[in-house]
């Protein structure tokens, strides 16, 4: 097969997944030039200067035209204002995806917003990234040994598929396929559920009258746990609302294991407590020796 390369990439959101789209491709040759667009200037200016894209264009459709692939690398709440105006495009051919970690809401969307483009359409998710934003953290090995899913629409074109296959591979991922259906239904569990419980332990420790001796002799241990809750609070509630359902199941579903240890320690069962502890380490260590 042919070394991947693209005339033009146009990246919609230069942050750190975008930017290091951006620093991957340029390192690998695989792009002849990539465009940034965005409305916030200091970012899109940081990139510029600093190399991660070749060219500004503060407007939609100016960064499109020429376009072989548009990554859509905004916060949830922007996309269906950024897929209505890239509808607008003349460059009908233009080979769309995004980079999100909810699926069901992209298809939606783009099925209200640009049916009529569905088979240059193929959303993904690099799992990648870190609590840290901004192009100012684009590393060219974020991608390095990851997993990419690509949930295909039912309309997408083989060709579209591949292409976008192959930009990821040649970001140094690992790609694999699956309904959006499946893969928020996954992503609830291991991604979005684990930040929740993250903000609520570091919110139950804060609002406690003595957060500040809590803050002062937490460790490695909660450090660890707690590093996620570091995130952008704006983009996770946005993630919250795209993925309501899934997210709601496993909320539940976590409360009635904790209600279960509740109960053990209210009884006094360690023999029980054990049984349970015991099941999540061995679970936790195959997962990790994987890995």
């Amino acid at each position: 097969m042919d070394k991947f390369y693209i005339e033009q990439l146009t990246i919609i959101g230069v942050g750190l997944i975008g930017g290091s789209i951006a620093a991957r491709l340029k390192r690998e040759g695989a792009v002849g030039k990539v465009v940034g667009v965005g409305r916030g200037r200091k970012n899109i200016t940081y990139a510029h200067e600093h190399g991660l894209i070749d060219e500004v264009a503060m407007d939609v459709q100016q960064g499109i035209e020429r376009a072989t692939i548009v990554v859509v690398a905004v916060p949830v709440k922007q996309v269906e204002a950024v897929l209505q105006e890239i509808k607008l495009s003349p460059n009908s051919e233009l080979i769309l995806t995004d980079v999100g970690s909810t699926k069901g809401d992209f298809k939606r969307i783009i099925e209200r917003v640009m049916p009529e483009r569905a088979g240059f359409v193929v959303p993904g998710h690099p799992i990648a990234g870190s609590e840290k934003v901004g192009p100012q953290f684009a590393d060219a090995n974020l991608f390095q040994g990851k997993n990419v899913v690509l949930c295909p629409l039912e309309r997408s074109k083989a060709t579209s598929i591949d292409l976008v296959q192959r930009l990821w591979e040649s970001c140094g991922s690992f790609v694999s396929k699956m309904s959006d259906d499946k893969h928020d239904k996954i992503f609830s569990a291991v991604s979005h559920l684990p930040h929740i419980v993250s903000y609520a332990l570091v919110e139950m420790m804060n609002r406690r009258d003595d957060a500040e001796d809590l803050f002062d002799f937490a460790a490695g241990g909660f450090r660890d746990f707690s590093r996620i809750a570091g995130s952008s609070p704006e983009m996770w509630v946005d993630i919250c609302r795209a993925n309501h359902f899934p997210i709601l199941d496993d909320v539940e579903s976590f409360i009635s294991s904790l209600e279960k240890i509740r109960e053990l320690l209210r009884s006094e069962d360690y023999e029980g407590l054990l049984k349970i502890f015991d099941a999540a380490a061995i679970a936790r260590n195959n997962w990790s020796s994987k890995q």
